[in-house]
């Protein structure tokens, strides 16, 4: 008997573990449990609901009737009356009871069980053409539908949670299938991908997040695999070529560590969240409190999806048809006004100096987020009480834009890789001072789409980031 016990344990201690670690018996599991308590609430609803809304409509029913009755008795002779009340009584199936001074005529079969169960009654006076007496008319439903709607319900109770059951658990498979299905395949090829296993194809025609994501995942494959080639074959003969594919297979390695990192930390506390909220665990029954840290926790994650997808689409667009002239010293005071809310904040002077009115020709959109990234991010990374100089400098005939902050610094090891996408210099990979990782792999990858050159380096004062502008 121990033994039989031991292993029943074993094997619930198993299916634990296999319905933790497996996304779609979690789904599956969820939407069955929700479908299943819709379905009976739903169920339970139109069980009350339904024989008190019949019982209603017949009582308003019989009220109709016999007033339509008591009008045609009052143009009947008393022998024709009680004809009249006798069919009425049958159509109706109710009993009535005529009643004068002298005694009462009764209409109907009414049995002491009927009269158990009659659910409404009905007193009006009438006279008749041959007789001015005032009779007392009274009529009773004994009708017991509305008892009978409810036991044939309960009855077959156990038949529809079988098929509700039934049809939940079609449907959370289904559901689980669908939803699940793509995340399981990209999360089967990143495994591939990190075995340095390129020869495959994400093949999803879906056109929302995870398609879009699976495209880049193609195209990032691809070129991955295009330059682990070419950095082999020349491995042979140069060592420098052996440290280029040490950089490539490290940039890989910490962007899809940080793509896990920051769509899983906010999708945990997200699930998390919402099934303590839908369990009543504690605090978390106060929803007043945790929706909106659900809410930023799902706009964290639409941030990061976003600005991966504006690089992927960055990365293949044809700048040429996109270029206007724009004038530089319009769009810097244009950026100032948008982040000066934050730099007031943390009361930071903001100095430009721009005095030529230097024209560009770039793609205004992707222009303005150059300046807004570059701009913010000096505000952002500044002590309080520190200034921002943005002034238009030339250097050997070249006009470069010069944005120094100051009270801050970057340490020397970090300032080659400043412009690797994920990469952050605050180890802690905290939001409030680190972003998300990608900003400046965003300038970059617009600044080299318009064949501008760019560099970051600290000063005497603090951090500065050369533009050298075309033109």
């Amino acid at each position: 008997m121990s033994i039989i016990l031991k292993q029943s344990e074993g094997w619930d201690i198993e299916l634990r573990k296999k319905i933790k670690n497996s996304l779609s018996a979690k789904v599956f599991l969820w939407v069955l449990f929700a479908l299943t308590i819709c379905s009976m609430l739903i169920y339970g609803i139109v069980l009350t609901v339904l024989p008190k809304q019949y019982q209603v409509t017949s009582d308003k029913q019989l009220d109709t009737n016999t007033k339509i009755l008591v009008s045609k008795l009052q143009d009947m002779r008393y022998e024709e009356a009680v004809n009249e009340i006798y069919n009425f009584c049958i159509q109706n199936n109710s009993a009535a009871i005529l009643s004068d001074d002298n005694g009462a005529l009764t209409f109907g079969e009414i049995k002491s069980e009927a009269l158990a169960v009659a659910t409404s009654s009905i007193a009006t006076t009438v006279t008749f053409l041959d007789n001015k007496t005032e009779y007392a008319l009274v009529v009773s439903s004994i009708s017991q539908t509305a008892n009978v709607i409810l036991r044939l319900m309960l009855r077959f109770l156990p038949v529809i949670f079988a098929i509700i059951l039934l049809l939940s658990s079609l449907s959370a498979f289904i559901c689980s299938k669908v939803i699940v299905s793509p995340i399981v395949k990209i999360s089967q090829i990143s495994k591939r991908m990190t075995l340095l296993d390129m020869t495959w194809k994400c093949n999803m025609e879906s056109n929302d997040e995870i398609g879009i994501l699976a495209s880049s995942l193609n195209t990032m494959a691809s070129r991955l695999n295009e330059t682990m080639e070419e950095l082999t074959n020349a491995n042979n003969q140069l060592t420098d070529d052996v440290e280029k594919f040490k950089a490539l297979e490290e940039q890989r390695r910490n962007f899809f560590a940080a793509v896990s990192h920051e769509l899983k930390t906010p999708l945990t506390v997200l699930k998390g969240q919402i099934e303590n909220m839908i369990l009543g665990f504690g605090d978390y029954q106060n929803h007043e409190k945790y929706l909106p840290e659900a809410l930023k926790a799902t706009e964290d994650i639409e941030h990061l999806v976003k600005e991966i997808i504006a690089i992927s689409k960055m990365e293949s667009m044809d700048l040429e048809d996109t270029l206007q002239e724009v004038s530089l010293k319009q769009t810097v005071n244009d950026t100032i006004q948008v982040i000066l809310p934050l730099a007031q904040n943390k009361d930071i002077q903001i100095h430009p100096n721009i005095n030529a009115d230097m024209v560009l020709s770039v793609n205004p959109n992707l222009w303005n987020k150059v300046l807004s990234n570059i701009i913010g991010n000096a505000v952002r990374h500044s002590p309080c009480g520190e200034e921002v100089f943005i002034t238009l400098q030339s250097f050997e005939n070249e006009n470069v834009l010069v944005i120094e902050n100051t009270g801050a610094s970057i340490p020397e090891a970090d300032l080659p890789h400043m412009f690797t996408p994920f990469y952050r210099a605050d180890k802690s990979r905290n939001k409030a001072t680190g972003g998300s990782g990608l900003g400046l792999y965003i300038v970059k990858t617009i600044l080299d789409l318009h064949g501008m050159s760019y560099q970051i380096k600290n000063s005497e004062q603090g951090v500065v980031f050369f533009l050298y502008l075309n033109g």
